[in-house]
């Protein structure tokens, strides 16, 4: 217990940090200013009076941090601090430049990698980025914040076999998975491409390769949720089929004749390859 005696760093980061965390942006820069009288290098200090200082738009908030990360050069946190607020000041280069620090420090964390790609790429450096996407790939190869970002760049730089490479890559696993009766997998594949792959058809065919999950699962529950939900995005006849299909085995025989389950097989594994097409035509019609 420090009684009458000068209180400890420890004390005074616990308390800026705390109003911080509670919103209390100007009371945690007067505590962290306080503390940094008698404790003018304590970089958790430093930090807390940048980061309050960013909060309440004040001009002195890069100076502390940019302090920060010349007392602490290794500390990726402080570079983190420092990248998010050169971005809000507008200095998108040496933001940059913060977040190759965080990287190199922290060479495995993907959100690091991912938000510099999309700054770099906004600066014109597109090779850079897409390099810092595929380096998150080969270490998630699912991140479909990557894969997003990694095809809209292909296309905006008109390099179309890229692009499409990308996302016909993750039809390929999803089938290949299902092929090969792993079938957690293959559900979180197509799962993914929902998001990656948003265009209503395109969306459907995700939707679709999900239905073809549950049908080699015997899950007609939740195969006919799947097809409720692709429904609302593209009521084409395969999809009315597939409705159709499902609550029949849930429900039992209706008065509607449906297809059979070796037809309904047959016309989603037809599907895959004809998706293929779909994307070479609709991404050449939108160059």
């Amino acid at each position: 217990m420090n009684v009458g005696g000068p209180r400890l760093e420890g004390d005074v980061v616990e308390q800026a940090e705390l109003s911080y965390r509670a919103g209390e942006f100007r009371q945690s820069r007067e505590q962290a200013l306080r503390g940094l009288e008698t404790q003018p290098d304590s970089v958790q200090l430093l930090r807390l009076a940048g980061r309050s200082s960013v909060e309440l738009d004040l001009d002195d908030g890069l100076t502390f941090l940019r302090k920060a990360v010349e007392l602490a050069p290794n500390d990726a946190e402080a570079w983190r601090d420092l990248a998010l607020a050169l971005i809000g000041a507008g200095d998108t280069t040496e933001a940059a430049e913060a977040l190759r620090e965080v990287v190199r420090r922290r060479p495995s964390e993907i959100a690091a990698r991912i938000d510099l790609a999309h700054l770099v790429y906004a600066l014109g450096q597109s090779d850079e980025a897409i390099r810092l996407l595929l380096q998150v790939l080969e270490v998630e190869t699912g991140n479909v914040a990557a894969l997003r970002a990694l095809v809209e760049m292909y296309r905006d730089g008109n390099d179309l076999p890229a692009a499409l490479g990308a996302v016909v890559a993750k039809l390929d696993v999803a089938q290949l998975n299902l092929a090969l009766g792993n079938f957690t997998v293959a559900a979180a594949e197509y799962a993914q491409l929902r998001t990656l792959d948003t265009e209503p058809q395109h969306l459907a065919y995700a939707y679709h390769g999900l239905i073809h999950v549950e049908l080699q699962r015997s899950n007609w529950r939740r195969a006919l949720d799947h097809a409720i939900d692709a429904t609302r995005v593209d009521r084409d006849e395969l999809t009315t089929q597939l409705l159709a299909f499902t609550a029949a085995r849930l429900f039992g025989d209706s008065h509607r004749e449906t297809l059979t389950q070796a037809e309904v097989e047959a016309v989603l594994t037809a599907e895959h390859l004809e998706h293929r097409r779909q994307h070479v035509e609709g991404w050449t019609s939108s160059q």
